[in-house]
């Protein structure tokens, strides 16, 4: 009977680990304008959570390093995959706090549908000293997190204008 209910309570805490593992641990939110005038600079920022704040919120703190950018590009379809993407970026911003990437003077010059399409890369460079070989000697351990971000943005012409 001991065994029965050890057994059971073993697949449960198995359960669990695999349930929080596939949990996003991340919140990305873009704040910029759904309709732009044709050829005008917009402004905004993109809010940006992540579990690497557990490691650091800093970004400039000498033991763990942070480096937080967005890379992106502009286009009018979406039909193209990850590689694509990352091989064809036009712009990156870097994040000014763990939490906020600003976004500056982005214009589009098609009328119609367009995308602000990218990846944010979130790095920590942890530096440590490990025993290796009877020897303490310092190690950088990175981790490196990356989220694909797509705004749908409709470009109008600005009729104020002759």
């Amino acid at each position: 009977m001991i065994t029965i209910f050890v057994v059971l309570v073993s697949c449960k805490k198995e359960k669990k680990i695999a349930d929080r593992s596939t949990k996003n641990n991340y919140e990305i939110t873009m704040d910029f304008p759904d309709t732009v005038f044709l050829g005008k600079g917009y402004y905004g920022k993109i809010n940006y959570k992540n579990d690497l704040d557990t490691v650091t919120t800093k970004l400039l703190d000498i033991r763990r390093l942070r480096f937080i950018e967005f890379g992106f590009l502009k286009t009018t379809t979406l039909n193209y995959d990850y590689k694509y993407l990352k091989k064809n970026m036009i712009d990156t911003f870097y994040s000014e706090t763990n939490r906020t990437i600003p976004l500056y003077n982005i214009y589009f010059n098609k009328l119609g549908v367009n995308f602000i399409d990218g990846i944010i890369t979130d790095q920590v460079r942890i530096d440590t000293i490990m025993l290796h070989d009877g020897i303490m000697q310092p190690r950088t351990r990175i981790i490196t997190n990356e989220f694909r971000v797509t705004k749908k943005v409709f470009v109008i012409k600005d009729r104020t204008k002759k």
